[in-house]
């Protein structure tokens, strides 16, 4: 038997292609679509309702939210006790998920009892009642989670940059005051439950270990006819309206550290030059070896984390630096920050740490699709902008494409001094 020799590091393999099991549609009989993706050892599934039912199409704030949270609250035949002791007796759970453009529940199964979790699925899908009591529980809840919220540097930051980049009344930004939870009413609720929770606004995404049993079940409780009011198909508009106003600092008083967030808006994935600049966020702050992590934290100490993110809503995207750091260094780390993106504007990224970067990121993604369950929260995110899993496998051919000279073209494109935004919040301004 061969000795390892330890004082040599592993052999690693690029990743040259990624094949993503399909996913398979099929639709029922009231035309709701059904995208199923089978696999798995367990006798377990995920079956997740879904409707375009987000902040986008709220008339006003907290709208969307609560009456996604309020769904599990009471049903026709049960209430909310009732319904939680029922899953937790047949080891099933359930979840709800609401984001800018749409809204989901999401049961968790055994597949022996997808019979009884299917009914309970279908009560709170058609049949919530929205108690009163319960209405005002949970909004106490959630105002006293906002005001907790609102004494947090970072929240704040969050809060200001995206006022900024979006507009403070834009879906996107989701920027609102404490007295918004006193003027939401039940009705309100009512009413964008009916308007939205609709078999016409509705798709389901079914994961897990499969048999010929699955869908007629799901059919029998969903598809045989057309249930709750029809929607309007009138598509809220929302007009992005970016701020003149390109640095802000935002006094906290006796703040330990000042929260940081350098951006800007861009846009979402079906742009071509997404792949480009998901590479260049990657190797500037996307993973705990990047630029910012090894400049930043490692060699200065200023700040335990700092990170850059890219985000894809459907109407638009961000890019944004974001961190924590000692008041007494702020103005130093924001130095930094700015030198780590001149850098890749004046020098090429070399080559061994693009293809690290290029990697991460391939291994990153077989990473997430280890699993049905995985598979389907990708799906969700690609069913938005029309495509099926089958984009990811086309991403990263885009992602082993790029360039250094790329990347520099377009860190100098699109990241840009006088296209930043920049928000401070702490005791002094840097």
């Amino acid at each position: 038997m061969e000795k390892l020799n330890r004082s040599l590091p592993p052999h690693f393999k690029t990743i040259e292609h990624v094949d993503i099991p399909k996913s398979k549609q099929e639709v029922l009989s009231n035309q709701i679509p059904v995208h199923i993706i089978a696999g798995g050892s367990q006798d377990v599934l995920k079956i997740e309702m879904i409707f375009n039912a987000g902040l986008w199409y709220q008339k006003s704030p907290l709208i969307s939210g609560t009456c996604n949270s309020m769904l599990n609250e009471g049903t026709e035949k049960y209430s909310a006790a009732e319904l939680a002791e029922k899953f937790d007796f047949y080891g099933a759970y359930i979840t709800y998920n609401n984001s800018q453009h749409d809204a989901s529940v999401c049961l968790y199964t055994l597949n022996k009892y997808l019979d009884e979790t299917l009914d309970l699925l279908e009560q709170i899908i058609k049949y919530p009642t929205f108690p009163e009591k319960e209405f005002k529980t949970i909004l106490s809840n959630k105002k006293q989670d906002f005001l907790v919220n609102r004494e947090k540097t970072n929240a704040l930051a969050k809060e200001k940059f995206n006022a900024l980049i979006y507009g403070a009344t834009h879906p996107y930004a989701n920027v609102f005051e404490a007295k918004v939870f006193d003027e939401v009413k039940l009705d309100d609720i009512k009413e964008f439950y009916k308007n939205f929770y609709t078999s016409d606004n509705c798709r389901i995404i079914v994961s897990g270990k499969m048999d010929e049993t699955v869908l007629p079940k799901i059919e029998s409780r969903f598809g045989a006819s057309a249930w709750q009011t029809k929607t309007s198909g009138i598509e809220p508009e929302h007009k992005l309206i970016s701020s003149n106003e390109k640095k802000s600092f935002v006094l906290k008083k006796d703040a330990v550290q000042s929260s940081i967030r350098i951006g800007r808006p861009l846009f979402n994935k079906t742009h071509p030059d997404f792949a480009g600049i998901m590479l260049l966020n990657l190797v500037l702050g996307g993973y705990f070896g990047s630029r910012l992590m090894q400049n930043i934290r490692e060699d200065k100490g200023y700040t335990y984390g700092i990170n850059s993110v890219l985000l894809s809503h459907l109407e638009s995207g961000h890019f944004a630096i974001i961190t924590e750091v000692g008041t007494d260094v702020c103005e130093a780390a924001i130095s930094e920050i700015y030198k780590e993106i001149d850098r890749l504007k004046e020098e090429l990224v070399p080559e061994d740490e693009l293809n690290l970067v290029k990697n991460f990121f391939a291994g990153e993604m077989l990473r997430s699709f280890d699993s049905p369950f995985a598979l389907s929260e990708s799906l969700r995110g690609n069913l938005l902008f029309g495509f099926d899993n089958s984009y990811y496998e086309r991403f990263l051919q885009d992602i082993k494409a790029t360039t250094s000279q790329k990347i520099m073209e377009l860190a100098n494109t699109y990241f840009q001094k006088e296209d930043l935004y920049e928000v401070i919040v702490g005791e002094n301004k840097a």
